[in-house]
This record gives structure tokens, sequence and C-alpha cells, in this order.
């Protein structure tokens, strides 16, 4: 599949989901996870998209539902879903999904995460409802044969607990199994028309279980790729070269969109 082939696709569906991924796709990945933002072409047509009859847009991400929420304001009414599918928010903004927290198990590996984090104080911990992540994008080059054994031990530890561990782009993440973005995605296909083409957009290990769930349902799963991770585990229907490449598909099918429903889709 090209990009045109995917336009004309989408853009000509009766009912289409169009669910994507934040940082690293509409959003240029930062070095601290904070300072992401969204790009404004992507909201803007993001929000034409959420406008049009017919279409449904989600954000599905691996931060917090409340952070989600706060980064993608200006959409207004679409589906978020938070910490890789353990918070799903509707367009109302109604939580209609909330996994259980392994807290026991969090907290007991939020603590051996601190020790590591005394022994290599680049890495940093962030934690989440149902998940704990440590980062280590900010650990300098020499220091990252030392930081990926301290990782390896702490993975481990997490296996012992239950818990899966995550590899993404310089991240390490530690959750429950109960859930993923592929589940997440099914969950809101549940709630769609029966026929409704799914459209999913990632960048990362994170976003495979979608990718696949996506093609599985008779959709199109997009990679995002970027010099971090080139290539896939799992074989999508299109590669993109990164956020900006996405981003001008997204603008050209709110465009078409618009003009086959016969409505202007002016981004407000």
């Amino acid at each position: 599949m090209d990009v045109l082939q995917l336009i004309e696709r989408a853009a000509a569906a009766p009912s289409l989901l169009l669910a994507t991924d934040f940082d690293g796709t509409i959003s240029e990945i930062t070095s601290v996870a904070g300072g992401a933002v969204a790009a404004p072409a992507a909201l803007e047509a993001l929000k034409a998209l959420s406008r049009a009859p017919g279409t449904t847009v989600a954000i599905v991400t691996g931060r917090t539902l409340r952070d989600i929420a706060a980064r993608t304001a200006a959409l207004g009414a679409v589906w978020r879903v938070g910490e890789h599918g353990a918070e799903i928010a509707a367009p109302s903004g109604e939580l209609v999904y909330r996994a259980a927290a392994p807290a026991e198990a969090l907290d007991a590996l939020e603590r051996e995460a601190d020790e590591v984090v005394r022994r290599i104080p680049a890495l940093w911990v962030e934690r989440k409802r149902c998940s704990l992540a440590l980062h280590w994008r900010l650990v300098p080059p020499g220091d990252r044969p030392a930081a990926f054994d301290a990782l390896g031990g702490w993975a481990d530890a997490a296996s012992r607990r239950g818990l899966v561990v995550m590899r993404g782009r310089s991240i390490h993440e530690a959750r429950d199994a109960a859930h993923d973005k592929g589940r997440a995605l099914a969950f809101l296909l549940a709630r769609l028309p029966p026929g409704t083409l799914v459209v999913y957009a990632g960048d990362d290990t994170t976003d495979e279980p979608a990718i696949a769930h996506a093609r599985a349902s008779s959709g199109v799963g997009v990679y995002i790729a970027s010099s971090e991770r080139p290539d896939t585990a799992v074989e999508p229907d299109l590669t993109l070269g990164g956020p900006e490449a996405w981003i001008a598909v997204l603008e050209e099918l709110a465009a078409r969109r618009g003009r086959l429903t016969g409505e202007a889709l002016r981004p407000a």
C-alpha cells in the first residue's frame, strides 16, 4: 500500500476510526517526556477529522490519561486512551474503562528502580498508575553498557513480579500484561458500526499490538519509522519516514473527507 491508496481508502470509508499514537507520531520525540508538544498542523487536521460525519478520532498513548488530555485539549471531543489501554475516556470525557493497578508490585519495583538510579543518575523513573518506566535517553554513551546491565536486572525483577516489560525508544516500562494498545483498539471498534475501517499509526514497540490488530480487522496499520527504531517486529501496511509524513497524510485525509461528505472541514 502507498500513501495515495491509504488516503483514498480512508477518505471513502462510510465509517472510519482514525487512531494515532502521540510521541513520535504527531509530536516529535524530546529528550524529556514533559517537553513533547503536538504539532499544530496535526491538531488542526485531527480536529477537522473529528467533526466529519462517520469519522471517529482516537489518541492512543502510553502517557497517563490526565497528561494526554492536557496535551490534546485543543481536539475537544475525541477518544483518549492512556497508559497503553489501562484507561479509556470517551469523547464526552467520561472514563469508560480503568484497569486495576498492580500497586504492590509497582511499589516494590519502584524501590528497585530508585536503587538503579542511585548508581546511574542519568536514568530517571516515571511512576504511572498502572506502570513504571525507566528512561535512559539522557544516559551518556559511555555509561550505557552499565545502564543496560542494570536495566536487564530490573526487567528480570519485574518479570518475577508478574509484570511485562516493554522496551521502547529509550525506555523500559513495566506493566500488567492484561492491557495493551491492541486490546484498546478492539474496545473502540466494538463501540462503532460494523465494518468500520480502522487506521492506526504508531512509532514504537508498544504500538505493535495495535498495528497488528488494525490489520487483523481488515484495517490499515501505519508505522512511523525513526533512526532509533527504523523497523518494527510486525508487518505494517505502510511505513512512513517520520511525524511530518504522517501529519501530511492527516491533512490530506481531512480535506478529502470534507469534500466527499460535502462539508467544509475548517479547523476551529
